[in-house]
């Protein structure tokens, strides 16, 4: 299969960006919803930062040579900038792949047994010697599986997940069969495991999904900083930068730190401030969140509930987006370093600040107030788990 070819979605550290698959986003949904935010497994698939072929253009990095030292972390952010680097420590984005028996959900789900009727196994989940362990039981049959991590904030849910021939440059990976879900307060089958499932069957087995080489690297990558210390096309445990850190978005930051520290003005950093187009913005968070750009012929339309999993997606399908080119991005609404606010006056703000004069562009139902329940309800993307919609819009029938 040949390799993809650049395009304008391109990660800016790891390599290209999402590409179309054929399943589509609905099936896709299906698959990601049980991680959290930021993104996920099993995606619109060929996506991800695993098809390049060494570090991008611009990262100034060589293939072969240790792209990881030009990063310093993000206490070195916070020494000059400790209120984005407060607010983004807080955030989904710093906690969204962790050891797996370091998770909250690991100590939730610690010494619990679930049962999966499809298969007719019990699970049963356990803390020991600072791994988790998952062992199914089918008939007596006992199999046991070391989980090495989590991934997802926790908000939503978490996904486990085991990397196999971790010191290759094929590493591949165990999507676990279950996931924690935050609102259930327990865990159930993860999305896209079930029999009836759109996801390739040949991936899926009764103890979980398992996942090709170059998927693992794709559902890492939006999960890291860096999938390896050169940059290079492959996932390497003991090397990656785990999180989307702030070097994720801004880019390798020595330079710019070590010229601080001396009381010098550093190279500008990609993403600073008034450095980024609104276009720039939803490319740039589109990578992992989804760019319309990517999405198969014919899945973008109104009532399609995976729309509201892949907010930039839906945004810029909206009038609000297409009437004020350049004037609405994802940072007009949400800061960009913090979890998602959760204050509807925050977002009523946003609206009211076009919708108020001249007369007729005020809603004529509500001119002051509720714009969001009304004009971006939440939408269930799978497994009970809500997603505002972002295709700000009249309210009207939405088919489940």
């Amino acid at each position: 299969m040949p390799e993809p070819t650049a395009n304008a979605n391109d990660d800016p550290l790891n390599g290209p960006g999402p590409r179309a698959d054929a399943r589509g986003l609905k099936g896709d949904l299906l698959v990601l919803a049980g991680f959290a935010a930021a993104a996920a497994l099993a995606v619109w698939l060929g996506f991800g930062q695993g098809s390049g072929d060494g570090p991008a253009a611009g990262t100034g990095g060589v293939a072969g040579t240790s792209l990881a030292s030009r990063f310093v972390g993000d206490a070195a952010c916070a020494e000059c900038h400790p209120g984005p680097s407060a607010a983004h420590a807080r955030s989904g984005h710093s906690m969204t792949l962790r050891p797996a028996a370091e998770s909250k959900a690991a100590g939730l789900l610690d010494g619990r047994s679930f049962k999966d009727g499809e298969y007719e196994a019990d699970w049963r989940f356990a803390r020991r010697d600072g791994t988790l362990h998952l062992d199914r039981n089918s008939g007596g049959e006992v199999a046991r599986f070391v989980v090495d991590y989590a991934f997802g904030s926790g908000k939503h849910a978490t996904t486990f997940v085991s990397v196999v021939d971790q010191d290759t440059a094929s590493a591949s990976s165990i999507e676990h069969r279950l996931t924690y879900f935050a609102g259930r307060g327990g865990a159930g089958i993860t999305p896209g495991q079930s029999q009836d499932t759109t996801v390739d069957p040949h991936e899926l087995s009764p103890t979980g999904r398992n996942v090709n080489p170059e998927k693992t690297r794709d559902c890492f990558g939006c999960h890291t900083t860096l999938l390896c210390e050169t940059g290079a096309n492959r996932l390497d445990p003991a090397t990656l930068i785990p999180n989307v850190s702030c070097e994720r978005c801004h880019g390798p930051a020595r330079e710019h730190v070590e010229a601080a520290r001396k009381g010098r003005k550093g190279p500008p950093m990609p993403f600073g401030l008034g450095q980024s187009s609104a276009d720039l913005q939803m490319r740039h968070c589109g990578f992992c969140h989804r760019h319309p750009e990517q999405a198969p012929p014919g899945e973008i339309h109104p009532d399609n509930p995976g729309i509201a999993r892949f907010q930039p997606v839906g945004l810029m399908q909206s009038a609000c987006y297409k009437k004020t080119p350049g004037g609405l991005s994802c940072t007009a609404c949400h800061d960009p370093h913090a979890r998602a606010s959760t204050d509807a006056a925050v977002y009523e703000a946003a609206c009211l600040s076009c919708h108020t004069a001249p007369a007729q562009a005020a809603c004529p139902v509500s001119p002051a107030k509720g714009c969001v329940p009304c004009h971006m309800p939440p939408r269930d993307s799978g497994q009970d788990i809500l997603f505002h919609d972002h295709w700000i819009r009249s309210p009207g029938p939405v088919r489940p």
